[in-house]
């Protein structure tokens, strides 16, 4: 008897789609102080237009590791691609805060579906490759995507004087990448294989991956069973205390992501949107680089690092916005980086580490672990722009930072126990 496998998507297919859907769902980060300039609303309905791509991120990312057993990793791009064009032709073309509110939450619905299709059609492509080097594959899909999108918005911003060229490029450069999908989604058939009885050898299943959360298993491979005096194993923290690290470093993403371009612009007096996504680019590269190169740093070493380092960009967020020096701009960018990068990068060690001691209870673990974690993202930034119309943005800023500060410093106390393995 034989099993055939799905025709896998070709890598380089996969790739290109991730990395162009992150580039145009990012893209209005610098934007949405032009559409507050052209349509008269608040700091409250800018947050929750940026909350709302948040809400749709999360089904995305929950939903698309069920659809995949139903439907390929290719069909499910196509459909976010094509979800992805119509949205940002609506946010260019946009006349009303509603248009906003449901084209955002369209393009987060989308990234989180061409986020989990992607990681699978990356794990599952022809000739198969190490599980290191997709894994960064997949780190790097959202690093070079979260980068470009702000920076080429920003200068085409710039050079038209206006939101609607930015999106009209982002909803031409998907719509090509979908045309790629259609033309070169699929690699050569394999030839049919036994059904397995044992340990599969051929490309990656779907199941190996996290790719209901778009971020492969970062924590290192136990010991064999044979090796002598193996070292203590890490006890995870509680799964909400996981979450809540977590969701204390995509705080300070989604102030950079939301409000944060027009704060650091007036505190700065940059106008340049240019390089205020150049500014938000470069806190997404430092994070990023970080999940890179840190992968063997130890959990709680990387923790303390993460959450230390953001303390640190937080306080230069907060002095920049009270004195105007670029400089602590630089620290704040820094701080938040490295501090995202690594207390992400542990969050998620410690998840996986948790998942093999219950794999049973591993996707509904997943899932509300990038549940929680956004959604803290979604009410901090929210909390600052309600705050900010009710008092002013910048004192509302500084006294939220410090109220995250303050978040940061009660990780910094949570510890992870060790259990010595059973001789």
């Amino acid at each position: 008897m034989t099993a055939m496998r799905a025709q896998p998507v070709p890598r380089i297919t996969a790739f290109a789609t991730a990395v162009l859907v992150f580039g145009a769902v990012n893209a209005p980060t610098v934007l949405y102080a032009g559409w507050r300039a052209d349509l008269g609303f608040s700091a409250t309905v800018q947050t929750l237009i940026y909350a709302m791509y948040v809400g749709g991120l999360i089904p995305g990312l929950l939903l698309t590791g069920r659809w995949l057993q139903r439907r390929g990793p290719r069909t499910l791009m196509v459909l976010a691609a094509a979800a992805s064009v119509v949205a940002a032709l609506a946010l260019a073309l946009a006349d009303g805060v509603g248009t906003l509110l449901g084209a955002r939450f369209i393009q987060g619905l989308a990234l989180g579906v061409v986020m989990t299709a992607s990681s699978a059609a990356l794990y599952g492509a022809v000739p198969p490759r190490a599980r290191s080097f997709t894994a960064l594959l997949v780190t790097l899909t959202a690093l070079i995507g979260a980068c470009l999108g702000p920076v080429l918005a920003g200068f085409l911003a710039d050079l038209s004087g206006g939101t609607t060229m930015p999106m009209l490029v982002a909803a031409a450069t998907v719509a090509a990448v979908m045309i790629l999908l259609l033309v070169h989604g699929r690699s050569p058939a394999p030839q049919a294989t036994p059904a397995p009885n044992g340990p599969s050898t051929g490309p990656l299943i779907l199941g190996e991956t996290v790719a209901s959360g778009g971020i492969p298993d970062a924590s290192p491979v136990p010991p064999p069973a044979l090796e002598p005096a193996p070292a203590p194993a890490l006890v995870p923290r509680s799964h909400m205390m996981i979450s809540l690290t977590a969701g204390t470093s995509w705080s300070m993403v989604g102030l950079y992501q939301s409000v944060g371009p027009g704060l650091i612009g007036s505190a700065l007096g940059v106008d340049g949107l240019t390089v205020l996504g150049g500014i938000v680019a470069a806190m997404l590269a430092v994070a990023g680089m970080v999940q890179v190169s840190a992968r063997n740093v130890a959990v709680q070493r990387g923790r303390r690092l993460g959450l230390s380092s953001l303390l640190v960009g937080i306080c230069g967020f907060a002095a920049m916005l009270l004195t105007g020096q670029v400089w602590w701009a630089l620290i704040a960018v820094a701080g938040a980086g490295v501090g995202h990068g690594f207390t992400f990068l542990s969050a998620t060690q410690e998840i996986g580490e948790s998942h093999r001691r219950h794999p049973l209870k591993a996707a509904a673990s997943m899932s509300r672990y990038f549940t929680i974690a956004y959604l803290c993202l979604a009410a901090f930034t929210l909390l600052l722009g309600i705050v900010g119309d009710l008092w002013a943005m910048v004192p509302a800023a500084v006294t939220l930072l410090g109220v995250l500060a303050a978040g940061c410093v009660a990780m910094l106390f949570s510890r992870n126990a060790t259990a010595f393995p059973r001789s």
